[in-house]
């Protein structure tokens, strides 16, 4: 059944909601009214990711120049209600009312509010205040053929397909090719593809430009990559013994600072460990992403048409086990047992994520 929309009011009536002794004001593309009764605000349509207007179903964004005289106006207490509605050009559509979860602090800087909606928007309202664009050209798979026999191969093409182009760091930022040298095979090729794509050193988990040498209970050791937190880091074994020197095994060390820290064997050895660690990382960098609850198992059959698997072991397998797959454009991991199981995705447009909607999911979160 097709939803129909509310009807269309003029921005005189929405303006009118404000009550009485009502003033005007701009933030960004955004129009205030301020009244004795509410704040209206009307924004306009347009698929705008971190700008103002509307983002989900449920959070909408207003951003623009300083207007220090709204910033009682969107207390998190005792403010009079915020009515939103959206200009569709040939009126404004009401999306109900709203709630500041997050402004600037200073009155004399206010350019900023996070409002979340009371009731999330229906998806027919969702698509006429949010378009979702077309995604455009999108990265392929065909890496994933190299994962099982030249998984360095696989790395630069994955990484060089799904990370954007951008202005280079000077050489002096980046390892230096001696020290490149120096590095088992997939470690330097890692480093000198940073090079080309530096968004591979802005991981959320880094990978050190410089590693660092650091003992462990099973001797020396060269860590190359930390939790974000410094509560974990990875390494391998330093200097490298003749059998293991082309392709490492990689350890995990949990309280690194500890006189006496855990440490576990990772399942892949260096150059297959290093694409997993990347594929997770470009999962939590996606400008779009979503994410199911617990479903049964049964549930995700419809997918295996879409997905493509990465031939890797679970990633983090004392943790949360995630296996990577793939599609055009679409990042996925699904951590599961043989009952219940939990799917997140990541993907560089909304577009890509929107057909996910013909599966049924219950959403924690849904960007598309």
């Amino acid at each position: 059944m097709s939803q129909t929309l509310p009807l269309l009011i003029t921005e005189a009536a929405a303006m009118s909601v404000a009550g009485v002794g009502f003033h005007r004001y701009e933030m960004g593309p955004a129009l205030i009214g301020v009244g004795a009764d509410a704040t209206v605000v009307i924004v306009a349509p347009g698929d705008n990711p971190g700008v103002s207007g509307v983002q989900d179903s449920t959070k909408v964004l207003l951003r623009g120049e300083p207007v220090p005289a709204l910033h009682e106006r969107f207390a998190f207490r005792d403010a009079p209600p915020i009515h939103l509605f959206a200009d569709l050009g040939g009126g404004c559509l009401p999306l109900g009312t709203a709630r500041c979860r997050g402004r600037s602090w200073s009155p004399a800087g206010f350019n900023h509010a996070d409002l979340e909606l009371d009731q999330p928007l229906s998806r027919a309202m969702l698509d006429a205040v949010r378009p979702v664009p077309e995604p455009g050209p999108v990265p392929g798979v065909g890496w994933v053929d190299h994962v099982e026999t030249d998984p360095v191969r696989a790395l630069e093409s994955f990484v060089l397909g799904w990370f954007p182009t951008e202005e280079t760091e000077p050489a002096k930022e980046a390892t230096a090719e001696g020290d490149l040298d120096a590095l088992p095979t997939a470690l330097a090729a890692f480093h000198r593809l940073a090079r080309l794509r530096p968004a591979l050193h802005r991981f959320h988990n880094p990978m050190l430009k410089q590693p660092k040498r650091a003992c462990g209970p099973y001797g020396d050791r060269l860590v190359f990559a930390m939790d974000n937190q410094g509560v974990r880091d990875w390494s391998i074994p330093w200097p490298q013994g003749e059998q293991d020197e082309a392709d490492p095994r990689v350890w995990l060390t949990e309280d690194p600072d500890d006189p006496a820290p855990e440490t576990i064997l990772e399942e892949e050895p260096l150059s297959r460990f290093l694409l997993q660690f990347t594929l997770n990382e470009a999962m939590n960098a996606s400008p779009y992403h979503a994410w199911t609850y617990c479903t049964p198992t049964t549930r995700l059959d419809g997918l295996w048409s879409v997905l493509r698997p990465i031939p890797l072991s679970p990633f983090l397998p004392t943790y949360t086990a995630e296996k990577f797959f793939v599609a055009p454009g679409l990042l996925t991991q699904v951590s599961s047992d043989e009952k219940e199981a939990v799917v997140s995705f990541g993907a560089l447009h909304r577009g890509t994520l929107t057909p996910l909607l013909e599966h049924g999911f219950h959403w924690s979160r849904f960007d598309g």
